[in-house]
């Protein structure tokens, strides 16, 4: 099988401390082609080392395979509430043909580990330390320095983002995500033209996922064809998400992607991942930084129909809560879609695309 990779800019982090101005400007424009192009960077100098990455895994495998159905239970997601935290369980969702999602996770954000006995399954508790610490890292210390380039990428002072996004707890207003993808027969991947995930947008304002080797990420790519993300070993991917489109006023576009089933020598094979979503303060409007000169000079409010009929642009929770409720539910009715394959709704005033 011929895998049409995606050729995605690989980014430094340990360059932004570079003292040469030329370097950090060099990496500062590579950093803006790439948002603006794609929206999806490879990076590396994280801080995060192999190790930790296997035990993170090891860790996912566990939290999902390794702890019995009854004991999730009482730790399911409120999905109805908007809320991912806790265990989003397999199944519960239906796919084209009716066939039920393979997709579980497992959700922690700040709160998971203020009083971590009433939060997870009391099998889980040992491991909460090391859960948080790579937690904290990733939103302390990767999350920070990636907004800090994104902030220069857009001509701000380097801290602006970051001071946007919640600085308490062990994740701000972030979520921490253990996630797997379980393997289909072959009367339901013929029936869901083998999409785990269809193509979508996510609804914070980056998204990183730890790469890992099992290929099954594809971004739709500005040319509208779908492209494979290769694997690179010690690299986060991320994505442009929802909430930094619109602070951008669409200068860096969310980014389309979607899961489908692996190659065949990797199609048998539960896809463990860990992703974190970053995102702004609870409270925060979507407007756009007007404070960009970028936006300022290319942007456009995504609500400003919503704006001119007195009414305002939704919070990143608003907009959050509603979108994970719809989550699941999307419509994929073959008589709605349009002749790209693809499916629109409103969602609190925005037009928001799904696709095949």
């Amino acid at each position: 099988m011929t895998v049409p990779w995606a050729e995605l800019e690989t980014i430094d982090l340990n360059l932004l401390d570079s003292p040469d101005p030329a370097v950090r400007e060099k990496l500062i424009q590579a950093a803006k082609k790439a948002l603006t192009l794609d929206g999806f960077l490879f990076v590396t100098g994280t801080g995060v080392s192999n190790e930790t990455l296997e035990r993170n895994l090891a860790i996912a495998q566990y939290a999902i395979n390794g702890i019995p159905y009854e004991e999730k239970l009482p730790y399911a997601a409120k999905l109805e509430a908007g809320s991912y935290r806790g265990y989003k369980l397999r199944g519960i969702w239906k796919r084209d043909g009716g066939v039920a999602d393979n997709i579980e996770h497992y959700n922690l954000e700040s709160t998971s580990f203020e009083t971590p006995q009433d939060a997870h399954p009391s099998n889980l508790l040992p491991l909460i330390p090391e859960i948080e610490s790579f937690a904290r890292h990733t939103y302390f210390h990767v999350v920070y320095r990636i907004l800090k380039l994104v902030s220069l990428a857009l001509e701000l002072p380097e801290d602006y983002l970051w001071d946007l996004h919640e600085h308490k707890g062990t994740l701000g207003h972030a979520c921490q995500r253990f996630m797997s993808y379980f393997p289909r027969d072959e009367k339901d991947e013929e029936a869901t033209s083998g999409i785990w995930s269809k193509g979508h947008t996510d609804y914070n304002s980056i998204s990183l996922l730890y790469s890992q080797p099992i290929s099954a990420l594809q971004i739709l790519t500005p040319e509208n064809e779908w492209r494979w993300v290769k694997h690179v070993e010690g690299a986060v991917v991320v994505n442009t998400a929802d909430a930094l489109e619109f602070l951008t006023g669409g200068v860096f576009e969310a980014t389309r992607h979607r899961v489908i089933r692996p190659p065949p020598d990797q199609a048998d094979i539960i896809r463990y991942i860990l992703i974190h979503f970053a995102r702004v303060k609870r409270d925060l409007e979507l407007n756009p930084i007007w404070e960009s000169p970028l936006v300022k000079a290319h942007g456009k409010n995504a609500f400003q129909d919503r704006i001119d009929n007195g009414g305002r642009a939704p919070t990143q929770d608003e907009w959050l809560r509603e979108r994970i409720r719809r989550t699941g539910h999307e419509l994929y009715d073959d008589n709605k879609k349009s002749k790209n394959g693809r499916v629109e709704e409103e969602v609190l005033g925005r037009k928001v695309e799904y696709y095949v």
